[in-house]
């Protein structure tokens, strides 16, 4: 998997270059705002690069991890076949008491005979040694006993060990199946989501990865005016256009969250503070995704942030235009894993 997507990451490098050297050579020859959607494009291409090397690291990270997983459960493996054959050796031990068992039966048969042939001091004389004989069975006979029931108990374990093993090993192979799936899912949902929204990408939206979450970030600028909680027309074909996604992938969660800068808000109207407007700017946009029935309200989760998770924290007129989003984080149902994992 890592050798596939390292030859499409070369491939993706190749691509750039060449966009690149075509955006040379056409500078002097194209208008300025063609040469301008050439080069946001090129940076677009230059992102999904960045991206892609990302998800392999992570991939790198997963598959080494399930490959220690698998080696601890090998070398329990080892250990049972070795307790194995600690077992098959204390079965020839009991096999050879038993033996030694029946050879003293004989034994004690024999003295039986000789006692109702012999005198009276042979008689007593073989009584003595009876009893001894008689003692000395038991005390065998006990051991074996004894030896027969640990030898029962540590077979029943064997097997429960292995049947643990066995189950182990089909649930680590379900949780690789479970895990390449949800990861092509997303890179399927990316996929469709760079599609539906890329005529809004020069308008302030964006998507990207991170950690296993997709973030659909959308500036201020495409949805509200200053101050207000009122999505534009523009901004609402945007969300609409998102929601046809969200509406066909059903085992995504939605997160709808709204972030503010940092200069306090004035007024006496229902927005009282920072607080106020990133909250009614999260409803007002999952009021907009829920237009459309066939997403389920269970799905999306509408949060205010405030000024408090800025993506800059410098006070400069330009980071706090960007810190004034509302950002679409999706991600995964975990329900499949998580069960795999308990």
């Amino acid at each position: 998997m890592v050798i596939i997507k390292q030859s499409f990451m070369n491939k993706t490098n190749n691509l750039i270059i060449g966009t690149f050297m075509a955006l040379f050579f056409m500078a002097s020859c194209v208008p300025v705002k063609q040469f301008t959607d050439l080069k946001s494009k090129a940076d677009t291409y230059q992102n999904d690069n960045n991206q892609l090397k990302e998800e392999n690291q992570k991939l790198t990270v997963e598959n080494n991890e399930l490959d220690g997983k698998v080696l601890t459960l090998q070398k329990k493996y080892y250990d049972l076949e070795k307790e194995y054959d600690k077992l098959k050796e204390d079965q020839q031990n009991i096999k050879d008491q038993n033996e030694s068992l029946l050879k003293a039966q004989k034994e004690y048969e024999s003295l039986i005979n000789k006692l109702k042939e012999g005198s009276s001091d042979e008689i007593s004389k073989l009584l003595d040694e009876l009893k001894t004989m008689q003692g000395n069975l038991q005390e065998r006979e006990n051991r074996v006993k004894t030896a027969e029931e640990a030898l029962k108990t540590q077979e029943l374990k064997i097997k429960e060990d292995q049947d643990l093993y066995n189950k182990q090993q089909a649930q680590l192979v379900e949780l690789q199946t479970a895990l390449f799936k949800q990861k092509g899912a997303m890179d399927d949902l990316k996929g469709k989501l760079n599609q539906a929204l890329r005529g809004f990408y020069d308008q302030g939206l964006t998507v990207h990865e991170k950690n296993g979450k997709i973030y659909v970030s959308l500036e201020e600028k495409l949805l509200f005016q200053t101050g207000s909680y009122t999505v534009d027309t523009k901004g609402q074909e945007a969300i609409k256009k998102l929601s046809e996604v969200l509406a066909n992938n059903k085992d995504i969660n939605i997160m709808v969250e709204g972030h503010t800068d940092d200069v306090p808000l004035t007024g006496t109207g229902h927005i009282k503070d920072n607080w106020d407007l990133s909250v009614m700017r999260a409803t007002a946009v999952s009021r907009i995704l829920l237009r459309n029935s066939a997403i389920d309200p269970k799905r999306i989760t509408a949060s205010g942030r405030s000024q408090y998770v800025p993506l800059e924290a410098t006070k400069t007129a330009e980071a706090r235009k960007k810190n004034r989003r509302t950002e679409i984080i999706l991600t995964p149902n975990l329900n499949e894993v998580l069960q795999l994992i308990q």
